[in-house]
C-alpha cells in the first residue's frame, strides 16, 4: 500500500533530491533516516554548506576520518540539531567559525550539546544574517 504525501512533503522530498544530486556525499551521511522532511532538508543543508567550506584551514584536518581509535570528527561547534530547533539558518550553522576538529570519542560524547555562550554567539550572528538578507 502506497503511502499518501501532501504537497508540502512531496516538495520538502524534493528539496532534498535536489540537494543531494548536488552534493552526492551527502548520500553517505545516511541523513534518510530522519524522518522528519523538514529536519532532514535543513541538516542537508548544513552538510552542503559545512562541506563547502575551506576545511583544509582548520586545524587538525589532516587527522579527519570516520572509523578508528585516533580518529577526528568535524564538529558543529553550535549542534546541527541545536541550530533546527532555534531556526538558525545553515549557512550560519555551516560556517568555518562554527567547525573545528576534535577527537572522533569526545564528539560522540558532546553530542548535540552546545554551550550556552557558543548558542548566544551563534543567535547573535543568525540576527546579523537575516538583517542582511
Amino acid at each position: 500500500m502506497a503511502i499518501k504525501r501532501t504537497k508540502e512533503e512531496l516538495g520538502l522530498m524534493q528539496e532534498c533530491r535536489d540537494v543531494i544530486k548536488k552534493h552526492p556525499n551527502l548520500k553517505k551521511r545516511k541523513l534518510n533516516k530522519i524522518k522528519n522532511l523538514e529536519k532532514r532538508l535543513y541538516y542537508l543543508k548544513v552538510w552542503s554548506i559545512t562541506e563547502s567550506q575551506p576545511l583544509f584551514k582548520l586545524k587538525n584536518h589532516t587527522k579527519r576520518c570516520f572509523y578508528g581509535r585516533h580518529c577526528y570528527h568535524l564538529d558543529h561547534m553550535c549542534s546541527i540539531s541545536e541550530g533546527f530547533n532555534k531556526n538558525i539558518e545553515p549557512e550560519i550553522i555551516g560556517r568555518m567559525d562554527n567547525l573545528k576538529f576534535i577527537p572522533a570519542k569526545l564528539n560522540m560524547k558532546k553530542g548535540s550539546k552546545v554551550t550556552k555562550y557558543r548558542l548566544q554567539e551563534t543567535l547573535k550572528k543568525s540576527r546579523k544574517f537575516k538583517q542582511n538578507k
